[in-house]
């Protein structure tokens, strides 16, 4: 038996990448359509018969002649398929006798003798996976040629590439005829994510929609988070990502936010092409702006058409591997003009000369011509001015002639090239990426042609696309620098970003630094610490941050002692005092040791080994608050000055962060002292304690309406009121002084059962021009008549609109004394009827007044804010007062609340063993 090369390897036929690409082209080929190639394949050969097959998990014919319907009708096993064996292989087999050949020997076929010659080729798709094969077959003996090798290989290769065109070209209608459906977008921009990196490309026309005027590149965190509408973006997300999953399409409706804030809806669209391994790797797509009702829909449909030709030409142009490429590929977009061949023109970087790239038109009718064969790599063009290509790749500036008579008066050369080309009108534009010159696009039809706006407009957006291409196909050392200083300015935009969110994001000076330590390390340095300056002048350290974890601790150490021993030469100092940064390109021994005199110190510093630094200040309103040190190891070198002027302004940011800070502490301080001012301590009666707690809210400065009161009336009895003006400023602090003082002295003076205080308060209002509205309660502890229970107190209150009472007995059980709506607010109409409300309170039991501060806010309704409350009463009912309203307040006040709180207490003394009574029904 004849010796051969090993058999098939069964991992490469179930490679998921392979058999992924397969399935791809497949998708897009239906059986008989290659018929002509496989008789193509057999007249070559001069064999009988001969197939084209894609080999996925099944061997699926596409083409076929010579041989029976029931070979080539369906799929067939990969066991028994001589094609499979080609396909493992991936190189061409060449059988005289199958049944002599150890790689098809086993076959069925090979056994029974059905299959004696064959000669099999493996078809390659784009990627240069094996896919399928081309086979030839023969009912007697025979050797194969190498010519006849060579030629089924040749063919094989036209086969791969018209199944890599009937894909290319149905993706591309299909994506036509989604984009004809969007009549309203008014703009589609381009845009290509890399998953890799996790970054995103925009051209300008995406952009744009998003308010910026040139190609933009940014991470994908900060896309979501800074331009994706918050309501929307966990849906995008899930799409994005269920389409990366099965590496497909996906469409999604959405709001963008611009970068002047205004909110517009777009379509975006994308398709996820896989790498060479066959995962995700980027994801090319278009966004349209489909905010504005479209007019004139024969105008916009036809608008859609020409951006789903530059949409569906950046699709294929991401997969472009070549620059030999974009030629044929801007044809497709260009077509919609009407233009029949296209030249582009690009600057090698290995040798800085301008190649001329051409379509199969204008190659074929120059070598017709001619009979010149031009070279695959392009045509090297000389650099002068003598025709319209390298006319704009030298000088940038696009040219648009309507007709021949026009370009040849301008560039007399040209009169040559029409004669050969039939050229008839022609439009030149250059290539260019963040002001560089690539090269040139050139477009030619052949009959007059008049360049309108929007045909203007698609060549531009065509030229861009093909310019941004030709930029990532240039040589790795252009692209790398490119990258890298675009990635460099765009880590310090983001860092200012990340300055500005962490600076205002809370008015607590220790958080604000100490976050931002963390932000400005390491992307500008090391490491740092941030030092800042009291009302008399002494520098505090307040944060440090180091890139290595290990060394934080010592960081801290150092810092805090270096502002303890430093001199006033030390860098801290001097730039507080001068307001100016203090550049640092080489720490020297001798500055060091007149800084820090302390040897123990400079040892630490020493520890740390700083080779470089920048010193900048906190500056704000023209005054130094302190002072913010970077610094760098010998590896990574001084600092640049693009660097220096980042933290120059993150110096600026952060003191007018903390100068703010200190004056919201300032004016908090001062509404908190003006606020307690008005409270007074309650009084201390021999039948209950009285606790009572006020909190401001954590927003602003503002005097808040809240407020509490408790007195003795002349006959000994207890009154307590609680209440809150509309509002929150300082004219709802004075009408809380004067609502409180009216209700004080009518309660007072009259002796009053609580709804008849609340009924004249509410006249003296009235009476008084007193224009505002509050809630109230007012409540009342008497004793009962002597033939009553001793033990037992009477509460009797009465609602103005306010949140109800709650009682926590003796035995730990709370309830909500709310059996019926509160009466009107304050202020709205004196005339309404109030009435009392009384429960019977057990000696030991407590009453709990307060303001819908406690139970109420934004992220929670007054029910869940209830139900809370009276959860912390239970789990808490055994503390002291004091402790329990403590406690209360920290589980239910939060440190960001919106609205003040006031609370009042009373806690009735125990003078007999409680017996666990229900609360007495309000009357």
């Amino acid at each position: 038996m004849a010796s051969g090369p090993p058999s098939p390897r069964t991992d490469v036929l179930t490679d998921p990448g392979r058999v992924a690409a397969a399935r791809r082209l497949l998708a897009e080929a239906s059986a008989g359509v290659h018929d002509r190639l496989a008789q193509l394949a057999a007249r070559l050969t001069q064999a009988p018969a001969a197939l084209v097959c894609l080999v996925t998990d099944a061997e699926v014919p596409v083409g076929s002649c010579g041989l029976p319907a029931s070979v080539v009708s369906g799929p067939l096993p990969l066991a028994g398929s001589p094609c499979a064996v080609t396909v493992g292989l991936g190189v061409p087999v060449a059988a005289p006798d199958a049944a002599q050949d150890e790689r098809l020997a086993s076959l069925p076929a090979a056994v029974d003798g059905s299959l004696v010659a064959c000669l099999g080729v493996p078809l390659r798709a784009r990627s240069g996976q094996v896919v399928g094969a081309l086979a030839v077959f023969d009912g007697v003996r025979r050797d194969w040629s190498p010519d006849q090798v060579a030629s089924l290989e040749q063919l094989a290769a036209s086969v791969a590439a018209e199944l890599e065109l009937s894909a290319a070209r149905s993706a591309a209608d299909a994506s036509l005829m989604r984009l004809e459906l969007a009549l309203e977008a008014g703009a589609v921009g381009t845009w290509e994510v890399d998953l890799r990196r996790h970054t995103i490309v925009w051209d300008e026309r995406c952009a744009s929609i998003f308010g910026h005027d040139a190609t933009v590149l940014l991470g994908m965190d900060r896309l979501f988070a800074e331009h994706v509408h918050p309501d929307d973006r966990e849906r995008a997300q899930q799409e994005m990502q269920a389409a990366i999953d099965a590496l497909a399409q996906y469409a999604v409706e959405l709001r963008v936010v611009r970068t002047d804030g205004r909110v517009r809806w777009t379509i975006s669209r994308g398709r996820v092409l896989a790498g060479p391994d066959g995962g995700p790797a980027r994801i090319v797509g278009t966004v349209v702006d489909v905010t504005e009702a479209h007019e004139q829909a024969d105008r916009e449909l036809d608008a859609v058409r020409r951006a789903a030709a530059i949409a569906e030409v950046a699709a294929e142009l991401a997969g472009a591997t070549r620059v030999t490429q974009l030629a044929e590929i801007a044809l497709r977009a260009a077509a919609v003009l009407g233009a029949e061949s296209i030249g582009l023109a690009v600057f090698d970087p290995r040798d800085d000369e301008l190649y001329l790239h051409l379509t199969r038109r204008i190659v074929d009718t120059v070598a017709s011509a001619a009979d010149l064969q031009l070279p695959s790599g392009g045509v090297q063009t000389p650099l002068d001015d003598e025709l319209p290509t390298q006319w704009v790749a030298r000088h940038g500036e696009p040219l648009l002639f309507p007709d021949a008579a026009e370009v040849e008066a301008r560039f007399p050369r040209m009169a040559e090239v029409n004669a050969v080309l039939g050229t008839r009108a022609l439009a030149a534009l250059p290539l260019r990426v963040e002001g560089r010159l690539l090269g040139s696009f050139v477009v030619v039809w052949t009959t007059e042609h008049a360049f309108p706006d929007r045909d203007v407009e698609l060549l531009e957006g065509l030229t861009a696309q093909l310019a941004l291409t030709a930029s990532r196909l240039r040589a790795d050392t252009v692209r790398a620098d490119a990258v890298a200083a675009m990635t460099e300015a765009t880590a310090r935009l983001q860092l200012l970003a990340d300055a500005g969110r962490v600076l205002s994001g809370t008015l607590d000076v220790t958080r604000q630094v100490g976050q931002l330590a963390d932000v400005v390390v390491p992307t500008l340095a090391d490491w740092c610490w941030l030092v800042v300056s009291d009302e008399q002048g002494r520098l505090h350290e307040m944060a440090s941050a180091h890139r290595d974890p290990a060394l934080r601790a010592e960081l801290e150490l150092y810092v805090h002692s270096m502002v303890a021993v430093m001199t006033d030469e030390a860098a801290a100092p001097v730039v507080t005092r001068t307001g100016r940064p203090l550049v640092l390109p080489r720490i020297d021994a001798a500055r060091v040791a007149r800084s820090i005199p302390e040897p123990a110190t400079r040892a630490l510093l020493g520890r740390l080994g700083p080779d470089s630094g920048v010193v900048v200040p906190l500056v704000a309103r023209g005054q130094s608050l302190g002072a913010l040190g970077l610094f760098n190891g010998a590896e990574r070198g001084p600092h640049t000055p693009a660097e220096v002027e980042t933290a120059v302004e993150v110096g600026r940011r952060a003191g007018l962060a903390l100068h703010h800070a200190r004056l919201y502490g300032q004016q908090r301080e001062l509404a908190g002292a003006l606020q307690h001012s008005m409270l007074t301590a309650p009084p201390e009666p021999a039948s209950c304690e009285i606790v009572v707690r006020y909190v401001p809210a954590a927003e602003g400065a503002e005097i808040g309406g809240d407020w509490y009161d408790a007195f003795l009336e002349p006959g000994g009895t207890t009154v307590l009121a609680i209440g809150d003006v509309v509002g929150h400023d300082v004219a709802a602090a004075a009408a809380m002084g004067q609502l409180r003082g009216l209700l004080r002295g009518i309660s007072y003076s009259s002796g009053a059962p609580p709804a008849q205080v609340l009924t004249q308060v509410d006249r003296a209002m009235r009476g008084l021009g007193l224009d505002t509205m509050a809630t109230a309660v007012v409540a009342r502890l008497e004793q009962q008549d002597a033939d009553l229970r001793a033990d037992r107190t009477l509460l009797r209150w009465s609602s103005a609109g306010h949140p109800p009472p709650v009682l926590l007995l003796p035995d730990g059980r709370v309830h909500v004394l709310d059996d019926d709506l509160p009466d009107l607010l304050l202020g709205v109409d004196p005339s309404a009827a109030r009435r009392d409300r009384v429960a019977v309170l057990p000696a030991g039991s407590t009453v709990l007044l307060y303001t819908d501060g406690l139970v109420e806010r934004r992220d929670r309704d007054l029910d869940a804010g209830s139900a809370q409350l009276v959860a912390a009463l239970t789990e808490y009912a055994a503390l002291p007062l004091a402790d329990l309203c403590d406690r209360v307040l920290e589980r239910l006040f939060l440190p960001d609340a919106e609205d003040d709180v006031a609370l009042l207490a009373v806690r009735l003394h125990s003078r007999a063993r409680p017996r666990s009574p229900e609360p007495g029904t309000a009357s």
